[in-house]
């Protein structure tokens, strides 16, 4: 599997799911948003993901698993800062049947996370199981 993972195609169906929102939105002005909220969430969003993104491609540019900073707790911090935080965010300040995009979002990321899993599990071996057994997938586990 690529750099990027299984975000092309969780972006396709989500970009492709926002286009038909946006779409029908303006065809039958469907309101209901909250700008000041969806932005309260988005600007640390982008922030945290641009500090997951750097961390992680200095990683995979030593050909190494990442399993510190961001990627301490969580097996994959950047699809869920996209999915609690980014897409909700913006949602939020689109409003309308944008407000479906997380639920879209997250419908894509758990079908094609597996292949995206068993990937790294492939490369990394011994190291990604060890790694996935004491980390959560999408949120921090909590082990005694």
């Amino acid at each position: 599997m690529r750099f990027w993972g299984i975000e092309p195609k969780t972006g396709l169906i989500a970009g492709l799911y926002a286009f038909l929102a946006f779409y029908l939105n303006a065809r039958f002005e469907i309101g209901l948003s909250s700008p000041p909220l969806g932005l309260l969430l988005l600007v640390p969003g982008l922030a945290l993901w641009l500090l997951c993104y750097l961390q992680v491609s200095r990683a995979h540019a030593r050909g190494e698993l990442l399993t510190t900073g961001c990627y301490s707790k969580v097996r994959h911090p950047i699809y869920s800062i996209w999915g609690i935080l980014i897409l909700p965010g913006f949602s939020l300040v689109i409003g309308g049947l944008m407000l479906l995009l997380p639920l879209v979002y997250w419908l894509s990321v758990m079908a094609f996370i597996g292949e995206e899993e068993k990937s790294l599990e492939e490369r990394f071996g011994e190291g990604w199981r060890r790694y996935s057994e004491r980390t959560g997938r999408f949120l921090p586990l909590r082990r005694s």
